[in-house]
């Protein structure tokens, strides 16, 4: 896929579209390339692109497939998104088309091919996943899809005044048919959802949940959202019905900011999972404790950070050059290194 997207870069960069006006420049040890309505990213090893009609980078973390894969913690979008890579990118894709369709496919993973159409009031997307690798099972599991198995998504989307729906339809030969279906209102940053059935796991794992909620509430300075999910009834007298709930907030009052989560799980096993986490933000400094990593412990000032969080110390450089450029460096007493290099075209 990398190499697919050097090719696709190096055609951009020499064909007619506007990309041919750009302008480059080393000066300190910067690189700045600007001009025409393209940016491109390099960021963990990786090469993303966004335009106006083509766009390239990990297609998993918003938008369509994240719908797809993970119906109940969707925003319920179903419009492809391509953002920079990340560490734990898993999905990078191609996305070509206008605002009002769009059409493109991935090589990395899971191989697919999708396409979409809609408007600001609905939307509609087909995915077709080929067979793909392997994924390990998470926490919340119930059972998993074999590795060589295809799965069609057909997924419906749409909204009026304070009123919207969407709905999943998947496929695949070896587990047959599986519904999802969401209904909720919203009204600023006040909405609640109420969702049923679930979809074939995209990536090979699935917690295979009946129903659930979702309910945030906000006002200035504050904001909390509240999950819970229920599993299917349990299939043998050993197991139990998994259970899922979450609730995050957010509170920030004369520049000191709370946030704060708590989740928990109850699995089909009968194990428990619980995870709690605080942390406060006042001038540059946040203090906190997460039950899972430890003491949280940051301060950030202009472009640089320095801090300890899951047992690691780290740093953090951010440098803005001129334009619309920007370079990040990341180093933590873990051993990783992470460099992300952002460049307008």
């Amino acid at each position: 896929m990398q190499v697919l997207l050097a090719i696709l870069l190096s055609l951009l960069l020499s064909s007619g579209i506007p990309v041919l006006s750009a302008d480059l420049s080393v000066d300190s040890g910067q690189f700045a390339m600007s001009g025409g309505e393209y940016s491109v990213s390099f960021s963990n090893g990786r090469v993303s692109i966004d335009g106006k009609y083509f766009s390239a980078g990990d297609i998993g973390r918003f938008g369509l497939l994240r719908t797809v894969s993970d119906p109940y913690l969707s925003a319920f979008s179903l419009r492809p998104d391509a953002s920079i890579h990340q560490n734990n990118s898993r999905q990078s894709g191609i996305i070509g088309g206008v605002d009002a369709f769009k059409a493109g496919f991935s090589l990395d993973g899971r191989p697919l091919a999708f396409a979409y159409a809609g408007n600001e009031y609905a939307e509609g997307a087909v995915v077709f996943a080929f067979p793909g690798d392997h994924v390990e099972e998470s926490y919340f599991i119930l059972e998993t899809l074999p590795a060589d198995a295809s799965v069609l998504y057909m997924a419906v989307s749409g909204g009026w005044k304070f009123f919207r729906a969407a709905g999943i339809a998947s496929f695949s030969p070896e587990k047959g048919f599986e519904l999802f279906g969401a209904l909720g209102m919203y009204w600023g940053r006040y909405s609640l959802f109420v969702l049923g059935g679930d979809a074939i796991p995209l990536y090979e794992r699935s917690s295979m949940r009946s129903w659930g909620l979702r309910f945030s509430i906000g006002e200035s300075g504050f904001r909390s959202d509240f999950s819970l999910f229920f599993g299917t009834d349990p299939v043998f007298t050993s197991s139990f019905r998994p259970v899922r709930a979450s609730i995050r907030s957010e509170l920030e009052l004369h520049g000191l900011r709370v946030y704060s989560s708590m989740e928990y799980s109850f699995s089909p096993r009968g194990s428990v999972y619980k995870r709690d986490r605080i942390v406060f933000h006042f001038m540059g400094f946040s203090a906190g404790y997460d039950t899972s990593g430890g003491p949280v412990l940051a301060y950030s000032h202009d472009i640089f950070e320095i801090g300890y969080e899951d047992g690691a110390v780290y740093a953090e450089i951010r440098l803005l050059m001129s334009g619309q450029r920007e370079a990040e460096l990341r180093l933590s007493s873990d051993g990783s290194v992470d460099i992300a290099l952002s460049i307008a075209l």
